[in-house]
This record gives structure tokens, sequence and C-alpha cells, in this order.
């Protein structure tokens, strides 16, 4: 179990646990919002076998109706981490990844953005939960197909990050909370803060952890959960938190919109400002073909992407959504770029990016494959830092 703030102590009683739900339900003059310590100690009581799954449900209910605040979703955050094995912390990781999001009409292209970072020296933990969207398109789904290990065990993380500098790890795998919290979610057919919380838990104490959200708000709520579970953690005292939103939900920055990237360090707040990257790009939504993993791997290896040709360029479809993708790729690149090194400026990230990804295999890069992303390689970077007293990571 992790370090933490004393105060967070489970519960022993049964009636302890009863009196939790009761500050939920008093009605409206009677209830109210539970506190960081409460939350942690719904959520650690259950796992503790205190509480039933039938309270724990309502308990989630409840805060859905009235709207979870940051205190109850840290608590709950600090309360699957403790369940969390602390030899995931004995790992050397640089970026915490949690993908929960998952696109509905495109694929995770935040896959081939972080392999390319992790074949330039990057140690990435990528992580998520494929049962809660199910009908979407899931990282885990396609991690096997652009060749990042899935790990099912901490022994198994740590080669994959010693040989390759990534891996992906199912939710399940880190804590047993998960798989209940998910059954709750598929049997009631509702959200609850499980979604918010299980991003935040940076099982490895990364550095970086980076956090996206989809709904207007959840940035404010995102940023100060970051800092009371800094306030409440000792092993989270030096991450710095990355929250934008994400595409989709998913955590990956779309480069057809401009984006904020708002980062929580321990001694204050930051913000990062990009803009749009992909501009008049016309095309339709993605094909059944461009949904398929092997989109990827073609995408990654620089193949042809029409069946019945050798030129990468014949379908217009094809070409659009090559195009979109490796904007893509590299939009979340530069991010990550700028999040690490201080010492970047803007124009200096999206030449390095570019240098990643020419040179990932070299002898893959035919002519026809570069064809494909010469517009994009044209394009005018127009990303920059906000204001002069923004500080870079």
């Amino acid at each position: 179990m992790d370090s933490h703030n004393n105060k967070l102590t489970g519960v022993t009683d049964p009636a302890e646990y009863r009196q939790l739900i009761k500050t939920l339900g008093r009605g409206k003059k009677g209830s109210r919002s539970l506190t960081l310590v409460e939350s942690f100690q719904l959520v650690r009581g259950f796992y503790d076998n205190i509480g039933t799954v039938t309270q724990l449900s309502v308990a989630l209910m409840l805060m859905r109706v009235k709207g979870e605040t940051a205190e109850e979703v840290a608590g709950a955050a600090l309360a699957l981490r403790s369940t969390v094995d602390n030899q995931w912390q004995q790992l050397q990781v640089d970026i915490d990844w949690p993908c929960y999001g998952a696109k509905r009409d495109q694929l995770p292209y935040l896959l081939l953005s972080a392999k390319l970072l992790a074949g330039n020296g990057f140690k990435i933990l990528l992580h998520g939960d494929n049962r809660v969207l199910p009908h979407r398109q899931h990282i885990a789904g396609f991690v096997e197909a652009v060749g990042i290990t899935s790990a099912t065990s901490m022994a198994e993380a740590e080669v994959a990050l010693t040989s390759t500098g990534i891996c992906y790890v199912n939710a399940d795998v880190l804590s047993p909370l998960v798989n209940s919290f998910t059954d709750i979610h598929q049997e009631i057919g509702l959200r609850s803060l499980y979604q918010s919380a299980i991003r935040c838990i940076n099982p490895t104490g990364a550095r970086l952890s980076l956090r996206s959200y989809f709904h207007p708000g959840l940035d404010d709520i995102h940023l100060n959960v970051a800092k009371l579970m800094a306030d409440n953690a000792q092993a989270l005292h030096r991450t710095n938190v990355a929250i934008f939103k994400g595409y989709q939900g998913e955590c990956e920055l779309n480069p057809r919109s401009s984006s904020s990237i708002n980062v929580f360090r321990h001694e204050g707040f930051a913000q990062v400002e990009i803009t749009t990257q992909l501009n008049a790009l016309i095309g339709r939504k993605a094909q059944a073909a461009q949904l398929q993993a092997q989109w990827l791997t073609a995408i990654w290896n620089g193949e042809p992407l029409d069946s019945d040709s050798h030129d990468i360029c014949t379908s217009t479809g094809n070409a659009t959504e090559a195009l979109r993708a490796h904007s893509a790729i590299m939009t979340n690149v530069m991010a990550v770029l700028m999040l690490t090194d201080q010492s970047l400026n803007i124009d200096n990230a999206k030449r390095l990016a570019s240098e990643y990804w020419m040179s990932r295999h070299s002898h893959l890069m035919t002519q026809s494959a570069t064809a494909i992303f010469k517009p994009y390689l044209s394009l005018t970077t127009n990303c920059e830092v906000a204001n002069a007293h923004t500080e870079s990571i």
C-alpha cells in the first residue's frame, strides 16, 4: 500500500460504513458530499469487505446524481491506488499514459505516438479498462498489432519496459477493485466517479502523468484532484499532471482542434496552448478498413494502404485518413516532448518529432511512403506556449 496522509485510514465497523451512505442520502437539506477521507473510506471499506456491493452501488449513484466533487474523486483514486501492489512503484517509468476513453470512429493513433517516444528513450506505461466501453476502439485490441506488449504482471511489465521502453497493462491487473466497479457500471448502465478516478492512480509514480477529459468542467476537477492527491500521497509529490480535452475522450490530442494543456505541479500551475495542427482537411469518417489493426501497422511500416495497388496514394480516402493519422501522431509526440523538456521550443519539438518518425525504420521510408506524408511536413506549425509566465515542465 502506498504511503498516504495518516488521516487516510479505512473503516472497521459496518455501522461506520452505513453512515457514509447516510451522509449522501439524507435528502435535499440533510445530505452532503463526502470529504476526501470519507470517499477513501467508502472505496477502501468495500475492498476490506466492510461494505457490500449494494452499498457501494447506491453511494456511487447518489454521488452521480448530485455530481461528484474533486474531493470525492481524489479520495476514490487514492483508495484505488492503495490496492495496487507497491512493486509497481519500483518500475522506472517516465510517462503514465491512462487510456480509458476509446475513440468511436478512429483508431487509437496515440499508440504510434507512444511507440515512437519509447523508441527514443522514454519509458511509458499505458493502462486502461477494456470493459468500460466495449463498443469503442479500445487500445487493448490494438497493442499487439503494433508490437506493444500487454503485460499481465509487474514482472512482465518490467521486462517489456527494459527491452522496448513501453507496455500496456489492463487495469484489472493493477487493482482487484477494477472488476467490481466495471461490473457495477455494466449492470446499472451509468457512469460513476470510477471513470474519472481510475485515470488518476499513476500506479508507478511516473514523473509525468497524462489526463484526458471530454465533458466541459472536468478540467478544473482534474486539476483539483491532482493537487489533492499530491497533498495526500507522498509518492505523487513530484508528479507533473498534464490535463487536456481528449479526442472523443481518449488520452490523445486532436490535431484538427486547438488544445489547452493545463499542467499541475506541486509548486503551482502552468498552461501550454497548442493551436490547430491540421487545417482544411476534408474527408469522410474512417471506413471499415481504416478501423482494423492492420491499418495501424501499415501506417507505422509505410506499407501500401490500398489492397488493390502498390501505390499508397491510390485511394483518396486512404490518403486523407493517413494524413490525419500522421498529424495526430506528430501532434501528440510534440506535446509530450514539450511537457518533458523545458529547453524545447515549438519549432524544435516539431523538428525532433519529425526526425523520430523519419528514422523509426529508415529502410521502410520508400518514396511512396514519403509521398503521403509530404503534405503534412509542409504544413506551418501553429503551436505556441501560452504567455511568458507559463513554465515548461
